[in-house]
């Protein structure tokens, strides 16, 4: 075994790949039977089964956690001290504190990520909480994992580690315990009896709220590959479950588990999200709101695929919002101004609300994935980069623009007969949460095509009259349809023997044309 003193301080040690090789411990099995009932699961039924098998286990005090963290954790080369987890530094068991060469307890998910605290069941679950270095444990504070940019030197030394903004990455040795540690917290919290609802997240910076996230899944993923399990590891399983509470770490026993569960990466990652309506209404500027239509079969699931939403004000400065919740396949995502006002004006409460979505009319939205303008891929574009929308062919103010019923797929650069701007609109004739719809004309109460319920949407009364993501059919009703001031469609097709008549003056814009 060979040990590099640092510094010459008899209190701190790195250990080399060797020392794998040299741990031997009297490894236990895993308990007959304990994962009955997984066989052949995948996914979320796969995770609902490990949860009912490691939950409700034996609770410790946080003061309990410390003593157990000198077993669990204990430097087999010198049994008087345990191993600190990020850096691999071996100090004392009596030198527990926050000053300088002391340890205290990591919880490997942050304390502020579903705001536990130090309390049962979370914050004392000896899965995820580790000795380490307690300036080490200031630094790492409540980052998200992922890949940083910039080594962090402790006041003893340099360790191996790296920090970048709302990033900790952790020594190469335990980047796959790590992982293990964060799915476990996912697999066991599921929002029972009053414990929080952890999840796991492909983004960072996951918590400004105390939100009960943690990211960044696809560095994860590639963490519990690279880093397999080792002894050290399982041994630290089998003393928690048969010595403290009675249950395991799953991804340490199965780390198969993990992909069957989590899908091993993104490659059936769905991008086909459009921006489908931009409004600034002219009788109510704090009703704005941007409209993101799903146009694909599968469900896009912002906790497990990174979006933002970006403006760009005047061609100039950026501001960017990052997507939360799910939206359908074949529907709508909207996000509002101000809620109040949305509310006031639409009856219904946005999907999301942010101050991003302020623009005036003359600001471009963009849709980005993977991270936001300045770190993921541009998917979708509403206006030019860098360019003032003021005259600009894509200029919307005090109107709207909407998303015409034949675009099927995003596109990074903005294209003229993708929609229709109205010349004017208020809140009144803005359509949000509504798009690709298929309407045809009923005449039930009048001849006028502004009209809704004078429209069926499949066999009901549509919500809206025809917009730009509408595919119109004009029947041959006693009622015959009247375009009077200004009107839009997608697509239209007149029936034999039906009337559409266009007053003179009016406009129908059909199809961005």
């Amino acid at each position: 075994m060979q040990i590099l003193e640092i510094d010459n301080r008899v209190k701190k040690y790195f250990f080399i790949a060797a020392f794998a090789l040299f741990y031997v411990l009297g490894f236990a099995q895993i308990p007959a039977g304990y994962y009955d009932g997984t066989d052949g699961l995948t996914g979320d039924a796969l995770k609902t089964a490990l949860h009912n098998i490691i939950k409700g286990h034996t609770e410790l005090s946080y003061d309990a956690v410390k003593e157990a963290l000198k077993n669990t954790d204990e430097d087999t080369l010198n049994t008087n001290n345990v191993i600190c987890f990020y850096t691999g530094w071996s100090y004392p068991k009596t030198e527990f504190g926050n000053g300088s060469e002391q340890w205290n307890r990591e919880h490997t998910w942050s304390k502020s990520h579903g705001d536990f605290g130090n309390n049962p069941p979370c914050g004392t679950d000896l899965h995820h909480i580790r000795p380490t270095d307690a300036s080490v444990n200031s630094a790492k504070s409540n980052r998200d994992f992922d890949y940083g940019t910039v080594q962090y030197i402790d006041g003893s030394g340099p360790t191996n580690c790296y920090e970048s903004t709302n990033i900790w990455e952790p020594r190469d040795e335990v980047k796959g315990d790590v992982a293990r540690m964060i799915f476990y917290m996912a697999t066991r919290y599921e929002g029972d009896n009053g414990e929080p609802d952890l999840e796991v997240v492909d983004y960072v910076n996951t918590a400004p709220n105390k939100e009960p996230y943690y990211g960044k899944l696809s560095t994860l993923l590639a963490w519990n590959t690279a880093d397999p399990v080792d002894n050290w590891e399982r041994n630290r399983n089998d003393i928690i479950y048969y010595s403290y509470q009675n249950n395991r770490n799953p991804f340490i026993d199965h780390p198969e588990f993990v992909d069957s569960i989590w899908g091993g990466g993104s490659s059936d990652t769905n991008t086909n999200l459009i921006i489908s309506e931009v409004a600034d209404p002219a009788n109510a500027a704090n009703a704005k709101f941007v409209e993101l239509y799903n146009n694909s079969d599968s469900t896009i699931d912002f906790s497990r695929d990174t979006w933002y939403l970006s403006r760009q004000a005047n061609g100039g400065t950026w501001a960017n919002i990052q997507l939360t919740g799910t939206v359908g396949a074949g529907e709508t995502f909207v996000i509002s101004y101000r809620t109040t006002d949305f509310f006031n004006a639409y009856g219904f409460n946005a999907n999301m609300n942010s101050g991003v979505v302020s623009g005036n009319g003359n600001d471009g939205y963009f849709l980005y994935y993977g991270g936001n303008n300045t770190t993921g891929t541009l998917v979708d574009a509403y206006g030019v980069i860098d360019v003032d929308g003021t005259g600009q062919g894509w200029e919307y103010t005090n109107s709207k623009a909407v998303r015409v019923f034949t675009v099927t797929a995003p596109g990074n650069t903005w294209t003229a007969p993708e929609w229709i701007i109205s010349s004017t609109a208020d809140d009144t004739d803005m359509t949000p949460e509504w798009h690709h719809k298929t309407l045809e004309w009923n005449g039930n109460v009048s001849n006028d095509w502004n009209t809704a319920a004078n429209w069926s949407d499949g066999g009901t009364t549509s919500t809206y009259p025809p917009d730009a993501g509408s595919k119109v059919t004009i029947t041959n009703t006693a009622n015959s349809a009247k375009v009077t001031g200004e009107a839009s469609c997608g697509v239209l097709t007149i029936d034999v023997a039906a009337t559409l008549t266009i007053k003179t003056g009016s406009v129908l814009n059909i199809g961005g044309k």
